[in-house]
């Protein structure tokens, strides 16, 4: 039996470049691990059983992947428990495939480095890679290009309206809007050992551009509470607020979790 955590990120920043022939978009943005997960248990057995709700699971595209790609006769039993919204920007369907691919490269003994993840792992999702390596990392292209980087630790609070938002309907809405581009992800990349008050600065997400009012009401929320700066992450709709004390995010969680669907302190994993 192999128990694993498999961890939320953030996007500090997400910059859209250009729409690719494969119809992801090139981006470049910095992603931050976090210490907020789903959980999943593996055990051997002679077929796959998933205990899952969702029909469309990454987390069974990734054992057929593997499967077919190995020739791997056996199954296995996988048992989740769900903490990670779905669709909300955390990368919770992503992190659960990277967490899979990890786990059968050790309960099905394929002896896979790193980089043989991330290959797999960048055929079934732009996220995954990331989800692959952790920490803190400076990613490009479709998400595949992966250079680590050293930030500070980072206490936050992260706020969620209650809805879903489609990765698919998000791109295409962008696509339609004029916005100024940022190069916010290359300053963060740039510069060394940059501290909390420089990183903050630097805070920017593309897709705030299409966000609700609700989304953007949480943000000032958030600042009026004493996060150093607030955005989305990914394509949202979940926002996140850097506080530069644990003692002022624990603070703004009691006075914002009543408030909403849902609340929850976390830490970056560096």
């Amino acid at each position: 039996m192999i128990k694993t955590k498999a961890y939320a990120k953030i996007n500090l920043t997400l910059d859209i470049l250009d729409k690719r022939p494969d119809n992801y978009h090139n981006i470049n943005s910095i992603m931050q691990q976090i210490n907020f997960y789903d959980e999943l248990t593996f055990e051997k057995s002679d077929k796959i059983e998933l205990n899952t709700k969702f029909e469309d699971d990454i987390i069974l595209k990734t054992i057929n992947k593997v499967k077919q790609l190995f020739n791997i006769e056996q199954g296995t039993k996988v048992t989740i428990k769900k903490n990670i919204p779905v669709a909300a920007g955390l990368a919770g369907g992503s992190a659960d495939a990277a967490a899979t691919l990890i786990a059968l490269n050790e309960l099905w003994d394929l002896k896979l480095n790193q980089k043989g993840m991330i290959k797999i792992g960048s055929e079934l999702g732009a996220d995954i890679p990331f989800c692959i390596v952790g920490k803190s990392c400076f990613v490009s292209g479709k998400g595949e290009i992966l250079k680590e980087i050293t930030l500070p630790e980072l206490n936050m609070l992260m706020v969620n309206p209650g809805y879903e938002i489609s990765t698919k309907q998000a791109y295409e809405d962008l696509d339609q809007l004029n916005y100024e581009k940022k190069s916010s992800s290359l300053a963060i990349k740039n510069k060394e050992n940059i501290n909390i008050e420089q990183l903050t600065q630097e805070i920017h997400n593309d897709f705030l551009n299409i966000q609700k009012p609700d989304v953007k009401q949480l943000i000032k929320e958030l600042k009026d509470n004493q996060a150093l700066s607030a955005s989305i992450t990914g394509k949202g709709p979940t926002v996140f607020g850097i506080f530069d004390t644990e003692e002022k995010a624990k603070q703004a969680y009691k006075n914002l979790k009543s408030k909403h669907n849902f609340a929850c302190l976390c830490r970056t994993i560096n």
